[in-house]
C-alpha cells in the first residue's frame, strides 16, 4: 500500500510538474477555445471599411506593401501616417489597419480593455492579419507579393504572434477558414512589441523567417524592454536576418511626435530620426 501511494505521489507530482511548466500555452489554448468564432470572410468585412490605403507619389502599381498595425490604444492618425509617408519614399503603398474602431472600442475604452488584456490579445488580432493580407492581395493596386509586417507595442505583438501560425495546427484565436495559404513574408518591422506572458514567440518558433528590423526601447514603462531584448538576441544567434535596434534610454513611443503634453516628454526626435532612416534603408533593401 505504502509503494502504491508513493507511486500515486510520484505520478501526481510529474503531472503537476507538466502542467506548471505549460501553463502559459494551456491558458492561452483556452483562451482560443473560448474566443468568438468569425470566418475570414467575416473578419474582412470587420475590418475592410477601417483600412487606409497610402500610394507613393511615384511609380506605378502595384506597388510593394507595408500593413501597419497600430498599438492597443487604437489609431492615432498623424503618427501612423508618419511612418506612411516614409513607406511612401522607399516605394511601398501603405495600409493602416484599424483594429479598435470596428470593434467599438474608444481610445479609453481601448485603454483599460485591450492595453489591459481584458480582450483582443494578440492571438486574435493575428486574425487582423490574415484578413488584412487578403484584402492586401485583393487589390490591384498592391503586390501582395512583396509583403511587410509592421507592428506598435500591441500590433508588434500580434504580428509575431501571427508569425508563428501556419493556418493548420496553429490558427487565429477565434477565427475559421484560414488555411495559411498566404503570400510571403518579406519583412518584419517590429516597434516595441510587447513579448510577455501571453505572447506566444515566447514558446512557438515562427513559421516564416521574414528579414527583422526591431526597435526596443531600454526606458520603456509600458512593455518589459528586457524579455524582448533577450528574446531578439537569442534569435539573432541563430537567424542573422535580425536587426536588433536597443535604444538604451528610450521610452515606449519614442517616435510619437503626436502625444499628449503628459507623456510628450517621451519622444526623442533624435531616435525617431534615427528609427526612420533605418525603417526606410530596411525597406528599400527589400524592394
Amino acid at each position: 500500500m505504502v509503494k502504491l501511494w508513493q507511486a500515486a505521489l510520484l505520478v501526481f507530482v510529474v503531472v503537476a510538474g507538466i502542467l506548471f511548466l505549460k501553463r502559459e500555452p494551456l491558458m492561452l489554448a483556452w483562451v482560443a477555445v473560448n474566443t468568438e468564432q468569425t470566418s475570414l470572410d467575416q473578419r474582412i468585412d470587420l475590418i475592410k471599411d477601417n483600412i487606409e490605403v497610402r500610394l507613393p507619389d511615384e511609380g506605378a502599381p502595384p506597388y510593394p506593401v507595408v500593413l501597419q498595425f497600430h498599438g492597443c490604444a487604437g489609431i492615432r492618425p498623424p503618427f501612423q501616417e508618419q511612418w506612411a509617408d516614409i513607406a511612401n519614399r522607399a516605394g511601398y503603398a501603405a495600409v493602416i489597419v484599424d483594429s479598435n474602431g470596428p470593434r467599438g472600442f474608444s481610445r479609453d475604452e481601448a485603454l483599460d480593455v485591450v492595453c489591459g488584456g481584458k480582450a483582443l490579445i494578440g492571438q486574435e488580432r493575428a486574425g487582423d492579419v490574415a484578413a488584412a493580407i487578403k484584402i492586401a492581395q485583393n487589390d490591384d493596386r498592391l503586390d501582395a507579393s512583396h509583403l511587410v509586417l509592421a507592428g506598435w507595442s500591441h500590433g508588434g505583438w500580434s504580428v509575431m504572434d501571427f508569425l508563428t501560425m501556419d493556418g493548420k495546427t496553429r490558427t487565429p484565436a477565434g477565427l475559421t477558414g484560414w488555411n495559411g495559404e498566404q503570400a510571403a513574408v518579406d519583412g518584419a518591422i517590429l516597434f516595441y512589441p510587447y513579448c510577455g506572458p501571453g505572447a506566444l514567440s515566447r514558446f512557438r518558433g515562427w513559421t516564416q523567417a521574414p528579414k527583422t528590423l526591431a526597435f526596443v526601447a531600454g526606458a520603456d514603462e509600458m512593455v518589459d524592454a528586457q524579455e524582448c531584448l533577450s528574446y531578439f538576441e537569442a534569435r539573432q544567434s541563430e537567424d542573422a536576418r535580425i536587426d536588433l535596434i536597443f535604444y538604451e534610454d528610450a521610452h515606449h513611443v519614442f517616435d510619437d511626435p503626436f502625444l499628449e503634453p503628459d507623456w510628450i516628454h517621451w519622444y526623442n526626435e533624435d531616435y525617431f530620426n534615427d528609427a526612420a532612416r533605418r525603417y526606410e534603408a530596411f525597406l528599400e533593401g527589400l524592394n
